[in-house]
């Protein structure tokens, strides 16, 4: 079955190509275009044959100037064959970019990723080739508009589409006009889950290519910035001019429209926009500690929701001094064994090193992250028991005096006798102090050899080392078999006694229940 519907997509493909041949050959062959376009109205659910065709055709017509119209003002339009037949191409032009529009939520996904391809295609064939005549830079927005309104106003998720319209956001005159066009149409009142999901990975797409944040001598523009990629980019025309400050004026419109919305009630909306403000809005953002409500009541929430809000916090602490009341609590609470569930824990240890950099913290806040982490190592995957046990030794290495909890013995009576209380949420009321880091001493007897050596480097932390090493996050568990399957191991012994032939030692017990026959 699948055989023969490939042979019958390549037969309608053959028979397409050879419409289109013929018709951009000969203008007797014009109603080829409006049987192509007739056939979007037939029920399939693969479309990329024609998309492809109608992208070819109205490529080559831009190219050759078919479809501009000559108009002058006060003066009557012209009714001759030539002007008819170019005001019917720019009719089936319309048409053609409709169906292309129609076809990014309909069908298979792979036509749908066509479509909308097809669509930025014949977009930059317009803006290389406009069909009025222009002074300036051209880049027709009104067709980015036609196409970030169907990748909003959708009934399903565009999550595929817009991942793929991040190939064309790399071009600086695309991010520029696309944060300009969303800005104009973004916001509705009260959008749904889809929209706003739609909205949100959409911004991320924009901003996925850096924005300046600092305005650049001219010489140093000249001498280091590396040419930038333009969409829409013909040779004798206008150079693009890129405006960072517009850019980012326009990306602070767009995140104040989604603070609109009641994304707390979404899970997975609120999660998008906390990795769009983390990870792109925090340098752009005009007034920054306007978003400190939302990361406080996210950082609150719990779950992985609180881990993404801990990387805004800690931009919001660091850089504008914003004070946010038990922080460390905060944090200590966060490290539980659900932890290790999510696909924030390395954020979380990464940003967990950085709060806990300070060589100023006191002693009891910094001996109940330590106990903390070692308590969660012994219950942690190889990998991330690496990334725990890297940051217990750089806390040690930050604070000599905790050096005492180091223990060099993980036997049941300690173990009975420690006084620490891990269901204890506050670093403050865990009595770590008069703890030891036993765990530390038992995951030496790790059966992943790297855990065993960060172990022994935690325990190794009691030497003197000029600062804290870099926290290196593991590498995944595959990634660790396949680099103990490379090392090479000596002769390792299977016996005890050299054999003397195909019989069984004189002494072996087996032979007086069995007899080998030769």
């Amino acid at each position: 079955m699948a055989a023969e519907q490939q042979n019958l997509t390549k037969m309608i493909s053959a028979q397409l190509r050879n419409k289109a041949n013929e018709f951009l050959n000969s203008r007797k062959h014009a109603n080829n275009l409006a049987d192509i376009l007739q056939m979007f109205d037939a029920e399939t659910d693969n479309y990329t044959p024609l998309l492809l065709t109608i992208e070819v055709i109205f490529s080559e017509l831009l190219k050759r100037g078919d479809l501009v119209q000559e108009i002058i003002p006060l003066k009557p339009i012209d009714h001759s064959p030539e002007a008819e037949y170019t005001r019917w191409l720019n009719e089936c032009y319309e048409a053609a970019l409709v169906r292309c529009l129609e076809c990014i939520w309909r069908g298979r996904t792979n036509s749908r990723l066509q479509a909308l391809v097809t669509a930025c295609k014949l977009m930059q064939i317009e803006g290389q080739n406009p069909l009025e005549t222009t002074n300036g830079y051209y880049f027709p927005s009104v067709r980015l508009k036609n196409i970030f309104t169907v990748l909003l106003d959708s009934e399903i998720t565009m999550s595929a589409p817009i991942a793929r319209f991040q190939e064309f956001t790399e071009y600086k005159d695309v991010q520029q006009y696309g944060l300009k066009v969303l800005s104009t149409i973004g916001y509705k009142k009260s959008p749904s889950s889809i929209y706003m999901q739609n909205y949100l990975e959409l911004l991320d797409k924009l901003l996925a290519n850096e924005i300046p944040t600092e305005v650049k001598n001219k010489i140093k523009e000249r001498d280091e910035d590396k040419e930038e990629k333009v969409l829409c980019a013909a040779e004798g025309k206008p150079q693009f001019k890129y405006h960072a400050a517009v850019c980012r004026r326009h990306a602070n419109r767009c995140w104040g429209f989604a603070c609109q919305w009641a994304l707390c009630e979404q899970p997975r909306a609120h999660r998008r926009a906390l990795l769009l403000l983390v990870e792109r809005l925090m340098p752009l953002l005009a007034r920054p500690h306007l978003a400190t409500d939302m990361l406080c009541d996210s950082l609150d929430a719990g779950g992985p929701i609180s881990m993404l809000a801990l990387q805004g916090v800690l931009e919001l602490v660091r850089r504008h001094n914003i004070d946010y009341p038990d922080m460390y609590d905060r944090l200590y609470a966060m490290f539980e064994p659900e932890m290790f569930a999510t696909r924030y824990k390395r954020r979380l240890v990464h940003l967990a090193d950085i709060f806990l950099s300070s060589t100023h913290l006191p002693e009891g806040l910094v001996a109940a992250f330590a106990k903390r982490l070692s308590r969660l190592a012994l219950v942690a995957s190889p990998e991330d028991a690496i990334s725990l046990l890297q940051l217990v030794s750089n806390l040690l290495l930050r604070h000599p005096a905790l050096k005492r909890m180091i223990c060099y013995e993980d036997t049941p009576a300690i173990m009975c006798a420690d006084p620490y209380v891990m269901e204890e949420t506050s670093a403050a009321g865990s009595r770590a102090l008069g703890s030891s880091l036993w765990e530390v001493s038992a995951l030496r007897r790790h059966a992943a050899p790297a855990v065993g050596a960060a172990a022994a480097a935690v325990l190794a932390a009691v030497q003197p080392r000029p600062r804290a090493q870099p926290l290196q996050l593991a590498p995944p568990d595959v990634a660790m078999f396949d680099a103990e399957m490379k090392k090479r191991f000596k002769t390792i012994e299977m016996n005890f006694m050299r054999p003397q032939g195909m019989a069984l030692p004189s002494n072996e017990r087996l032979v007086q229940y069995w007899e080998l026959m030769a």
